[in-house]
């Protein structure tokens, strides 16, 4: 009996944490966190896991949604001012978006709904939180911009120009993902960044223009049926480079199989080094070594090795080469 009375007073006393009076945020969401002060969202789901993880993308869905009206009403206003045309395109090469990270996100008790038992919470981030860890960001972001873009001022020679306005882009683009955040959370606040902006705007575009104008050989010594030299191509032209016959630079790659044979199974461990010189100079290189492929048929293995390259160059080689 006692043993009843107990299971039954556990049970009174789950349903009372579970299902206790509705919460102030879910009865008036703009009372309880006022979208002056916070960017919030209601999530729900089975469990209190799944409605964080809705809440969260509504939040996300939020500043996407508010990120590309933005991106949109700048490139309208871009294309009605003739000093700006160029602009709109740049900052859409630039800036590349993928899953909105966000900072400072809270998240409320969850709260179950008696009649549906369906799990709620509220995602919330204070926006002068959020704003105070952005600029910071940015700031630093733009005094790293700022001391290579005075590098690229002073230097003559094309390519290592266009190296160092390919490190200022990186940063660029860092710098542009959070102030399109920054954006949202104060859209008032951001326009004493529009002058940097521009700014570097300018560099972007010098550095389109180097790209199409610093025109690159491409030699490579040890391919298989020209496989890799169509690959390093497609990777620098995707890059923006322009390749050519009679380029001023060239790209060298050499390429070492190490193909073997033992017990009717064929196997390789494929590297490359890539050198790009010009000018009695060299800019730029790059090493990839792939893990072994083998195969008990000659042609399978010897394709798996040129895959095995394409794939380390596509995740390595214009990033360690120029960036």
């Amino acid at each position: 009996m006692k043993k009843v009375i107990y299971f039954v007073f556990l049970n009174i006393l789950y349903s009372t944490l579970c299902f206790s009076a509705t919460p102030a945020w879910k009865l008036n969401l703009e009372k309880e966190f006022p979208s002056e002060k916070y960017v919030r969202a209601v999530g729900q789901g089975i469990t209190e896991a799944i409605a964080k993880k809705a809440a969260l993308a509504e939040l996300s869905g939020y500043f996407s949604q508010t990120i590309a009206t933005e991106q949109e009403s700048y490139r309208q206003i871009s294309q009605s001012r003739n000093s700006y045309k160029n602009n709109s395109a740049l900052r859409e090469s630039v800036i590349v978006h993928s899953d909105t990270e966000l900072f400072c996100v809270r998240y409320t008790d969850a709260w179950t709904e008696p009649e549906s038992r369906k799990v709620f919470v509220c995602a919330y981030i204070d926006r002068k939180d959020a704003w105070e860890l952005i600029t910071q960001k940015i700031k630093n972001l733009a005094d790293s911009c700022g001391r290579l873009s005075k590098l690229a001022d002073k230097e003559k020679e094309p390519f290592r120009k266009l190296l160092i306005l390919t490190k200022v882009k990186s940063f660029y683009s860092e710098y542009s993902r959070l102030y399109e955040k920054a954006t949202v959370l104060f859209p008032k606040r951001i326009e004493g960044f529009s002058v940097f902006i521009k700014k570097m705007d300018g560099y972007m575009n010098d550095l389109i223009l180097l790209k199409s104008s610093v025109s690159m050989q491409v030699k490579v010594s040890g391919d298989k049926g020209n496989s890799i030299y169509t690959k390093i191509s497609e990777l620098l032209t995707q890059a923006g480079f322009m390749i050519s016959q009679n380029g001023q630079y060239l790209l060298s790659a050499f390429i070492n199989w190490n193909e073997s044979k033992l017990n009717e199974v064929y196997s390789a461990y494929p590297n490359i080094k890539t050198v790009i010189r010009g000018n009695e100079q060299t800019y730029a290189s790059f090493f990839g070594e792939c893990e072994k492929v083998a195969s008990y048929n000659q042609a399978s293995m010897q394709r798996s090795a040129i895959f095995r390259l394409e794939e380390l160059l596509e995740e390595r080689f214009i990033k360690e080469c120029f960036e």
